[in-house]
Formats: structure tokens, sequence, C-alpha cells
């Protein structure tokens, strides 16, 4: 979740919330779906990146219609998650991040209440408030997609496997290599771009292409950013607004630690200054900014932490501690400066998701 303005399932972010989810062998295919017992609220963005945009995803095992598939569906809840209500849903297999099937979709956003796109590695497009959704066929696979200001970004493993980034208007499918970008260096057989390539935050936008950080205020001209991680791999960008944005390095991996410095900018990117250094638990992490000295890092390894901060990234506490084996969080960040959503493992081999309603001091998980 990294835009600073959407919704999520049609309505706006700070009301709501959107999961996508497999339908196990048992569960009624049939929609609504009303999960009444959901005792948290909805999902991130605000923060991430004051951020925001799309959904949060959770799953159950289970056999859809078709055996060896996992079928999705979409709920949303209007009312901070007390109750839970199904929405049409593509048609479309629930993909999962190992090389074992790479059709489907795992990752939803939508850009205002009308456009939505379910994606990972395949595209379903709807611009009329998820009643119906349309496969779009880009010149390749999608890892990462975000939205905000009326444009969709989305990053592709194309054309002799690098990566590349596309962009649309979000109420229209023409897309289109972004000018002014390189292509990335080629992929590892099967590698899709990462989740956190692309974070915007109105009509500014940050994305990383082979370890390198590309900056646009506009959205039409784009610079190559300096990257002060040195012998550390750049691994994750907050952004408040559109010139304060937070930059986490990581490096030095090793017996479920790693090295984790934070750096932050007052320019858009243009400069950095380092900050602090995260606790080492965990291998890197995402970064999630919903106000503008309060920094969150998700990370996993043999367990799965969120640490926070309220000073720009000085000093750190533990937030979150889940004892899950380094399951990990597939989405994580904030709708509001108060409300966040944090997923834990993922739809084809079980998730969890927690919430936060306090700006992130404490974090319950949802129950359906």
């Amino acid at each position: 979740m990294r835009a600073e303005t959407g919704t999520a399932c049609g309505i706006p972010l700070q009301l709501t919330a959107c999961i996508i989810l497999s339908l196990g062998q048992n569960t009624a295919t049939r929609l609504p779906i009303d999960f009444n017992r959901g005792r948290a609220a909805r999902r991130p963005g605000a923060g991430r990146l004051r951020a925001a945009v799309g959904n949060v995803r959770v799953g159950q095992r289970g056999l859809g219609p078709r055996h060896g598939t996992m079928r999705t569906t979409e709920v949303r809840t209007l009312n901070g998650g007390r109750t839970w209500q199904g929405i049409p849903a593509p048609v479309a297999a629930l993909s999962t991040l190992g090389l074992e099937r790479r059709h489907g979709v795992g990752a939803l956003r939508f850009a205002d209440p009308l456009d939505g796109f379910a994606y990972r590695p395949d595209l379903y497009v709807t611009h009329n408030g998820g009643s119906t959704w349309n496969q779009v066929r880009l010149p390749g696979t999608i890892g990462d997609l975000e939205a905000a200001h009326g444009v969709v970004y989305a990053a592709v493993r194309g054309a002799g496997s690098r990566e590349m980034i596309y962009r649309t208007p979000a109420s229209s499918n023409q897309w289109s290599p972004v000018a002014g970008l390189p292509a990335g260096p080629v992929l590892p057989s099967g590698g899709l771009p990462g989740p956190g390539t692309i974070t915007l935050h109105g009509s500014a936008a940050w994305i990383f292409i082979g370890g390198h950080l590309y900056a646009t205020q506009t959205g039409t001209s784009w610079v190559q950013e300096p990257v002060p991680c040195g012998p550390f791999g750049v691994d994750s960008l907050a952004a408040y607004d559109t010139q304060q944005v937070t930059l986490l390095c990581a490096g030095s991996a090793g017996a479920g630690s790693s090295g984790k410095v934070v750096y932050s900018s007052h320019n858009g990117g243009a400069s950095f200054t380092r900050v602090g250094q995260a606790p080492p638990g965990g291998i890197g992490g995402a970064l999630a900014q919903p106000r503008p000295r309060h920094v969150f890092i998700a990370t996993s390894s043999g367990a799965t932490w969120i640490y926070a901060s309220s000073n720009g990234g000085q000093t750190w506490q533990t937030v979150l501690t889940l004892p899950d084996g380094g399951a990990g969080l597939s989405d994580f960040g904030f709708t509001t400066a108060t409300q966040g959503v944090a997923v834990e493992g993922r739809p084809d081999i079980g998730s969890h998701l927690y919430m936060t309603r306090d700006g992130g001091r404490r974090w319950s998980r949802a129950r359906f």
C-alpha cells in the first residue's frame, strides 16, 4: 500500500477496507458474504504513505470450483471492520508468491470509487465499482501496482525478463511505458518486481529500478536520486507527503537478522540524512509513515515484527511480535494517521488480519 490517495473496493479509504481471499472448500460461493464476527478495522494507506490505496487481503486454504485452484472473492467493511460484506470479484484464480502458479491475482487497488485493479501476476480491471471485471493484458506479468491522483503505475516483468514501468489514466486502459524511465536488469527466473517497487503521493512518484531510485514531482520528468545505502541495499521507501520521504537500507543479513539504517529526506529524495538504526531482528522490511515523525517497519525471519519510532527513526520499540515462524506480512500500511492494517501470511497458505486504531501502539487480530 503505497499511494497517498485512493479508495478500497470503491469506498473512500477512511471508511472501508477490502479483502481478497480464497473460498474454502466448504464456503458458499454465492455473494454477498457477511462476516459479522469481524472485530478489527480496515486497512492501510495514509501512512505508508499517508499514502494508501487498495485492499487488505487475507485468505483461507481451500479448493475452488475447479480442482486444484483457489478462487478469489472480495469483501469490504463500511464500519471499521465490525461487519464485512461480499462484493463482485474477478473470475480468476488466487495467485501465490511461489513459482508453482504464475497466473491469477493476489492483490487489489482502487484508484477511486469506480476504477479498481486486481493484479499480481495477471491484471483484471473494473471501471464500474466492481460490478464487472475484465482481464487486461500488458506485455508482461505484474509484480507491483499503485494508484494516486487519477493515474495508475504498474511494475511489469516485460520483454527480455526486464523490469518495465507502465502507466495509464485510472479511468481507461491506455497503458504505455513511462517515458524517462529505463528498463531494469534481467530479473531472476520466474521473478517479478517486488511489492514496494512503486510509491506514490499525489502526482509525485518514487520507483525502484535495479536498486536505483527514480523520482518525479509531476509525473512528466524523472531524475535518478542519490541513494545513501553504501554496502547495504535499498529496501523500502515511505512518503508522508511530496517532500518528506523516509528510506530504509538493509544488509549484512544472517541468523535471522539484518542491519537496518533509516534515512530521511525533506526535499522529495534529492538528498537524505541518516536518522538512526532499527532493531536487527528480521531481514529487511517495509516502511510506513502515517505522521511526520511516526515511522513503522514490518519485517520477518524466525518471527514477524512491527517496529515503531515516534522520533523519525532515532529510537525504536517493538509494537507487535508474531511467533509464526517468519510468515511475514503480505500487506502493511495505514489508511489514516491512526488506523492501520497488517496482513500476516498469504491467502494460499493461511493468513490473519491485524488492525490498529491508535496510531500503531496496539494491534489486534480481526476475527471473521
